[in-house]
């Protein structure tokens, strides 16, 4: 008898000892951190022939100060269905299950809570929260206000990118490069013609799921690297050209992208060159994509920003863009590449600000974003390709996507046989032959990651306004009749200026609107991250006349004024 009371006893020593430590496991597993995507999973207690038509899941998610927010469930295959939800504060968060079948024990009805803890890492997508846009304001933003520096890289064949030995790799040296964003389409090499190994036009089911597992942890790993991921949804614009998935199947396809991907860092862009009409494949007006995006935008608690990737300028810009007049639309995804050679007729002198102006004029305040542009050793070369960043920035377009030659799209054999040339220089199919391994370590990565992004985060870029080649604030220089400078000026007041030449001579020309000064002047090399001094300067008559470049490569000129 002594024994076995001993043995209770011991039992109950132990018990005792033990509890404290489940209880700290427990918490350990109810803590969140802020901004993470937090996912709980659901076993259905009905048998659904078609679970993804036959049942509808939302999760009310209330927190501290008792916001709420209702996010979508999703099926997963068999009875398993899940929802993910990234915390906005720090506190205690509730939730609780509706699904559209009542009699369901296993979905409807269900509650629990968790605690929101501080982020700790050294991300900025984490500690300052999701990028968003804000009425008025021409740029992103963190959640908590600060401005984002838009700076993306192009992967429109992210699905096929091998996990391991490409796509990971190249996540992580962009992130090291300096972008901010990777930009993505789903269309997958090595996969159906629909899309990243599913076949959506039969309605979604098992067979499905492995290629949506396959996104998730891409989705993830992008979101881990602390990029924001600019994804499109689903496959390529021209499948709905191609098949009729009717209204009500769009939208809840929508709603299915949501519940998968909205908990993570990302914006929305809809299809690949949808804004307005797909070249004429649709009709503008009854653009199926517009369904996709409406879906989107109202299935998504966070609002994060959405666009519809635009046809390139000559057919869209923001003047006829048909998807902003959607409520969900908040900033443009543009597609185009400024001239590069420096001979053009005197009428337009400095070159033509025409669309730049165009989504400064009729954007409606929204930020704007030089999307796509001529990719490096496809289209253009090293100088083209740190051109449009640059162009992108000082006029108007507060960020930039980047793209390089089988990073854009892997293995493509898209216009690889022929020669281009972008006015400067002239790309082979030896150039255009370039495999990823090495276009992933191209300069022009580190002289915008690095230089361009360094140079404009030292000032308030977000303040600069441009100025479209008004000869109220630059004249250029010209040297002959038909010769002179190529340039983009933005100033913040007439406090700062900042000019980038990149014409291929040395011309330059007059800036004006100045004050008395006096100012610091200096030139900065954007292919090095250098400063060369020029030293204190006095405007005459609120002039500046500015020397030649140091050389005929591109510079940037930078006047501060006190």
């Amino acid at each position: 008898m002594y024994k076995k009371h001993v043995k209770w006893l011991s039992g109950l020593l132990v018990l005792m000892v033990l509890l404290p430590c489940l209880s700290v496991m427990a918490a350990a597993e109810d803590m969140v951190e802020r901004w993470r995507m937090h996912e709980i999973t659901f076993t259905s207690q009905t048998v659904y022939a078609d679970p993804f038509n036959e049942a509808v899941l939302d999760v009310t998610f209330t927190g501290p100060g008792g916001a709420e927010m209702v996010m979508p469930g999703f099926w997963d295959g068999g009875a398993v269905w899940r929802v993910r939800f990234a915390p906005m504060e720090a506190g205690l968060w509730s939730w609780e299950t509706k699904c559209s079948n009542t009699a369901d024990a296993g979905l409807h009805g269900l509650t629990g809570q968790f605690t929101c803890v501080p982020y700790t890492g050294a991300l900025d997508i984490y500690r300052r929260g999701f990028v968003k846009t804000v009425p008025g304001t021409r740029y992103f933003v963190y959640g908590d206000g600060t401005p984002f520096f838009y700076l993306g890289d192009t992967h429109w064949s992210m699905p096929g990118e091998p996990f391991e030995t490409m796509f990971k790799t190249v996540v992580d040296t962009r992130a090291q490069q300096g972008f901010t964003v990777y930009q993505s389409e789903p269309l997958g090499i090595g996969h159906s013609d629909n899309g990243p190994g599913f076949n959506l036009r039969d309605g979604l089911g098992e067979s499905d799921l492995a290629a949506f597992a396959d996104l998730d942890r891409r989705f993830g790993y992008i979101a881990g690297a602390g990029l924001v991921h600019a994804n499109a949804q689903f496959f390529y614009a021209s499948e709905l050209a191609e098949h009729d998935y009717g209204e009500a199947y769009l939208r809840k396809l929508g709603r299915y992208w949501v519940a998968r991907y909205g908990a993570y860092p990302v914006l929305w862009t809809t299809a690949q060159e949808a804004d307005d009409d797909f070249y004429d494949v649709f009709k503008a007006e009854s653009n199926p994509w517009k369904i996709v995006a409406g879906a989107v935008g109202a299935s998504d608690p966070y609002h994060h920003p959405l666009s519809a990737h635009m046809e390139n300028t000559g057919s869209t810009r923001a003047s006829n863009s048909e998807f902003k007049k959607l409520p969900a639309h908040s900033w443009f995804a543009a597609q185009t590449s400024p001239a590069l050679n420096d001979i053009y007729p005197r009428t337009k002198i400095g070159g033509s600000f025409e669309v730049v102006k165009d989504f400064w004029d009729n954007g409606g305040g929204k930020p704007a974003i030089l999307y796509e542009g001529r990719y490096e050793n496809l289209w253009t070369k090293n100088f083209g390709a740190r051109v449009q960043g640059w162009y992108a920035f000082l006029n108007g377009l507060y960020g930039h996507g980047y793209g390089a030659i089988d990073l854009w799209l892997h293995k493509s054999a898209y216009d690889i046989g022929t020669t281009s040339k972008d006015g400067i220089d002239t790309i082979t199919p030896a150039d255009k032959a370039v495999p990823w391994t090495e276009s992933l370590y191209f300069d022009t990565a580190s002289q915008l990651g690095g230089h361009m992004k360094s140079f404009l985060q030292g000032m308030e870029w977000w303040r600069l306004t441009p100025r479209f080649g008004s000869w109220k604030w630059c004249i250029p220089w010209q040297l002959t009749f038909l010769r002179g400078a190529r340039y983009a000026v933005a100033t913040i007041g007439s406090d700062t200026y900042v000019a980038y030449f990149y014409n291929t001579n040395r011309a330059t020309g007059i800036l004006r609107g100045l004050d008395s000064g006096p100012y610091r002047a200096e030139w900065f090399n954007p292919r090095t991250g250098e400063s060369v001094g020029i030293g204190e300067v006095c405007p005459f008559l609120g002039m500046y006349f500015v020397p030649c470049k140091p050389d005929a490569q591109d510079w940037v000129l930078y006047l501060c004024r006190g």
